[in-house]
């Protein structure tokens, strides 16, 4: 009697690396659309702590039911990869943000057009020809150059990272660094947190109706 040949294995495990890849690139057009969306919120909708957790729950929830879908199995392998797609998505709605908010300092700084005045009216008169008044002007030009320096020491610091974060807490607390990176960093795990919670959530079996059990029995 020949021995019988081996069972293959099923189609979905022969082909899950396939299905995977598949999974993580429609994953990835996901999470970007979905943080795409998140920048361009109102902001009274923007709520610190929530305004993470709601995101890490839809993408955890998300992501697993395209994974279920698409017939990844939900191993450790599939709940890694959403928590680092959520921290992607997370970090490009801090990138995007930041680049919104750098643009309104912008104008805002480029709006204020009094330090040009001024610089065009003092370049523009001659010194005065009496030796006190003349050091009395040029005191009155060094003093107006120190404050164009400092204006944009302080443009610059504006744009930078910290003070997008000081300026996210800002309705609540006034904090300096490294406080509002934390209070982020705080932000990024509770999101991790909730997608995780969100994706086993969805990935749990249901369980067995009555019915089901009585034919399953029946059947025994």
């Amino acid at each position: 009697m020949s021995d019988q040949p081996s069972e293959s294995p099923p189609a979905q495990q022969r082909h899950s690396p396939a299905v995977f890849i598949q999974w993580l690139i429609v994953s990835l057009i996901l999470i970007t659309a979905l943080s795409l969306l998140a920048v361009h919120l109102p902001e009274r909708l923007k709520l610190l702590l929530v305004y993470a957790v709601v995101y890490g729950l839809i993408s955890g929830g998300a992501l697993t039911t395209l994974a279920i879908k698409l017939g990844v199995p939900a191993k450790r392998t599939l709940m890694l990869s959403i928590v680092c797609l959520v921290i992607l998505g997370q970090s490009l709605i801090l990138y995007l943000s930041h680049q919104r908010y750098q643009e309104a300092t912008q104008r805002q700084f480029k709006a204020d057009q009094t330090s040009i005045v001024i610089d065009r009216m003092l370049r523009s008169g001659e010194p005065p020809e009496d030796p006190e008044a003349r050091k009395e002007y040029e005191q009155v030009i060094e003093q107006f150059e120190k404050a164009k320096a400092e204006r944009r020491d302080k443009e610059q610091r504006l744009l930078e990272i910290s003070s997008y974060l000081q300026h996210r807490i800002s309705p609540i607390a006034t904090l300096k660094s490294p406080w509002p990176h934390l209070f982020w960093l705080l932000e990024l795990i509770l999101c991790c947190l909730a997608a995780i919670w969100a994706s086993r959530q969805v990935a749990k079996p249901e369980p067995e109706s009555p019915i089901d059990q009585d034919r399953d029995e029946t059947g025994s």
